[in-house]
């Protein structure tokens, strides 16, 4: 009895969502909101700009409803009548480039740029690039007329080497007929250290003793190495230990919630059918 209660709550909730699915379904027809328009223009080269070569000519080129674009390019001054067509397509352009101005063999001076995008009536928009400086460089950097100030050198003074004195070194005159005398040299004393200052001087240490330091250091850390090493082996297998002993527990109750669950449903079927 209770398993048809609940067939019966099942119809009526798939009956409610198949409502609302019919309730929202015109709103899939309706139309998307229009959006504000990109304004047409040409955004490169700037008015005033320097420009030779091949320029690209950077903008956007949009209307509705559209039908084309064109570019044109004249020479100031002379009127309108004088633009040249150069470049156009028939796909609307926003924020990308427009054409290629081939001004490398135009004479040099002042041009002007016009972008006309036309409406499918016939019906179109310009916009204007003035004063575009073509194939006269960059201007010339100012030199000054005034002659460059050398510096002039400082004199550097430099000592004279002076000789090397021998100490302890006595001459004797010599005497002529008699043989020259054996140079003396003198012989210069260490005044004795007070017995106050010989306490404070340091006194060499034995190199045995500082070896048989070393050694006994060199043993000290081997054996706190050899210790730290087994107490990490230790803690590494303590650790694996109780990873296995966690893994193992997680496979056994999942086990035994796959038993549990199997008779609760067998029971459950048996209960209500």
């Amino acid at each position: 009895m209770n398993f048809f209660r609940l067939l019966q709550v099942l119809v009526r909730v798939a009956r409610l969502f198949f409502l609302i699915a019919l309730a929202f379904l015109p709103l899939g027809g309706m139309p998307l909101p229009a959006y504000a328009q990109a304004e047409s223009g040409i955004t490169s080269p700037a008015p005033g700009s320097i420009v030779s070569g091949d320029v690209p000519i950077i903008g956007t080129a949009t209307i509705e409803p559209f039908q084309k674009y064109e570019l044109y390019f004249k020479q100031d001054p002379s009127g309108d009548d004088a633009f040249i067509y150069f470049a156009g397509n028939t796909s609307p352009v926003v924020g990308g480039q427009l054409g290629s101005w081939q001004a490398a063999s135009l004479p040099a001076g002042t041009y002007t740029l016009r972008l006309r995008v036309v409406k499918a009536d016939g019906n179109y928009a310009e916009y204007f690039v003035p004063n575009l400086t073509v194939n006269q460089g960059p201007a010339p950097t100012p030199t000054s007329s005034l002659p460059t100030e050398t510096p002039t050198p400082t004199p550097t003074f430099t000592p004279a080497p002076q000789p090397t004195p021998v100490l302890g070194q006595v001459t004797q005159p010599q005497v002529e007929g008699d043989e020259p005398p054996p140079t003396q040299i003198a012989a210069v004393e260490q005044p004795a250290q007070p017995s106050e200052l010989q306490g404070l001087l340091p006194t060499p240490t034995p190199t045995s003793l500082a070896v048989s330091d070393i050694s006994a250091d060199e043993q000290d850390g081997g054996g706190l190495t050899r210790e730290l090493g087994e107490a990490l082996s230790f803690q590494r297998l303590r650790t694996q230990f109780w990873n296995g002993v966690r893994v193992s527990a997680a496979l056994f109750l999942g086990f035994a919630a796959i038993i549990v669950g199997k008779r609760l449903f067998v029971w459950v079927w048996r209960r209500y059918s």
